[in-house]
């Protein structure tokens, strides 16, 4: 799960959207995009709608929500689909930690994070 922000022209203002995507692995392995919506932000409320959407759409048995570790998203998780576990994506770990780094130890540390993560 990510929300992407988007900058959008309505009506001749601009604004800032999020597009919210649930992308799935199947059971073959290949991932699919399962949904896509427009949210305000990415809030507890625009999380919240966006999983009752994928549940209205026959969503069940969700076992794992890897994502950003937004806070909207874990609520709106928690309430819709609460058998779930929740795990923090590494792309994104990586990203925060990256952006804390010092740009001369980025490869050091990218090393030592694979060699965690391995």
């Amino acid at each position: 799960m990510d929300g992407i922000y988007l900058h959008r022209n309505w009506g001749g203002e601009f604004e800032n959207v999020a597009a919210l995507v649930a992308i799935v692995m199947n059971k073959d392995g290949y991932r699919e995009v399962l949904g896509a919506a427009e949210g305000m932000k990415e809030d507890k409320a625009s999380w919240g709608s966006f999983f009752q959407w994928l549940r209205g759409r026959g969503l069940d048995g969700v076992k794992l929500i890897v994502g950003d570790k937004c806070l909207g998203m874990l609520e709106g998780v928690g309430e819709v689909f609460p058998e779930a576990k929740y795990q923090r994506c590494t792309v994104h770990f990586y990203c925060n930690v990256f952006s804390v780094t010092p740009r001369s130890k980025v490869k050091l540390m990218a090393k030592m994070l694979k060699a965690i993560h391995a």
